[in-house]
């Protein structure tokens, strides 16, 4: 970026919220110097937040926390809406580094300031899905996503509209998680039509597992492997063109492989599943998402590749 700094650059300071974290926090902090001249410091400190994330992403959260420190000494009451992005990004910071009860607090006070004013509704709805994600119970997660839904459809701010797809995601993984089947199956469908209408291959694919996941669920067995074994064709295609990072290919085919495992084992071919628990297993224990939140799951691939 030039070290030519205009105004409209400062003021469309969320668009450089892409890419690599590094390259995100030096391009952010070279907005700084242009922003602080200017009397009404909002813009100014609503970059520090975001500044903050960038640096939680890269796993510098003692800095990040002293970022966000900087800036929560400068806000004054007239700078709402940086005080809530400060909020929120607190949350995050606190939620890249595992403690969600600090998260959750700040998160919840981010929500409270933010759904004070119609102007602030991208950030309420924000808000409101971090609590979600947040939240221990699944009812709560499942209450506070219902939320951020109902807000993001009924705003005449059309950025929210943003929201819906990966919120009816989160939800529909949520009514796994409490087994409601149909209820999940119904959003992973609309989450598959969202991601088709903008040709979002990652997320198509993403959506579709959920609905092979679901069936399964509903003991469409025959349905669900139909859609599995689909994926893991797309999967092969995909490592055959390089078109897709490795680290990606092993979480989401490993999840494939995972789901024709137990597909296999409801309909009692117990090779097939052997086969693709272990093809599982090699797959998810390589991602470490899948490590730290799920390691049930891949000791249940390991145990169902060796004993069936």
């Amino acid at each position: 970026m030039s070290k030519n700094i205009s105004r409209m650059q400062v003021d469309n300071f969320d668009d450089l919220f892409t890419g690599n974290p590094v390259d995100i926090e030096k391009n952010l902090s070279l907005l700084l110097p242009e922003a602080e001249k200017r009397s009404d410091k909002s813009v100014y400190l609503q970059i520090f937040s975001q500044i903050a994330l960038a640096q939680a992403m890269q796993q510098k959260f003692e800095l990040a926390h002293r970022t966000l420190d900087k800036a929560e000494q400068l806000v004054e009451p007239q700078y709402q809406l940086a005080k809530i992005r400060l909020l929120l990004e607190r949350g995050r910071v606190y939620h890249q580094s595992d403690n969600l009860v600090e998260a959750l607090s700040f998160f919840m006070q981010s929500y409270e300031l933010a759904k004070s004013k119609t102007e602030f509704d991208f950030h309420t709805v924000n808000a409101a899905h971090m609590i979600a994600i947040v939240e221990n119970n699944v009812n709560d997660k499942i209450k506070w996503n219902l939320l951020a839904i109902r807000l993001a459809e009924k705003t005449q701010d059309e950025r929210c509209h943003t929201w819906l797809g990966p919120i009816n995601n989160n939800l529909a993984q949520n009514y796994l998680e409490a087994e409601r089947y149909a209820a999940a199956l119904k959003l992973f469908e609309k989450c598959k039509n969202y991601a088709e209408a903008r040709g979002d291959q990652l997320v198509i694919r993403g959506a579709a597992w959920g609905i092979g996941r679901c069936m399964r669920g509903l003991c469409e067995y025959n349905n669900a492997l139909e859609v599995q074994k689909d994926l893991l064709e797309q999967y092969e295609k995909i490592i055959r063109e390089g078109s897709l990072a490795i680290e990606l290919i092993y979480i989401s085919r490993g999840l494939v492989h995972e789901e024709l495992a137990e597909i296999y084992l409801e309909k009692k071919l117990f090779e097939l599943s052997k086969k693709h628990a272990r093809l599982a297993y090699n797959d998810l224990l390589k991602d470490p998402w899948m490590n730290k939140l799920y390691p049930e799951r891949i000791q249940r691939m390991y145990e169902l590749g060796q004993s069936v």
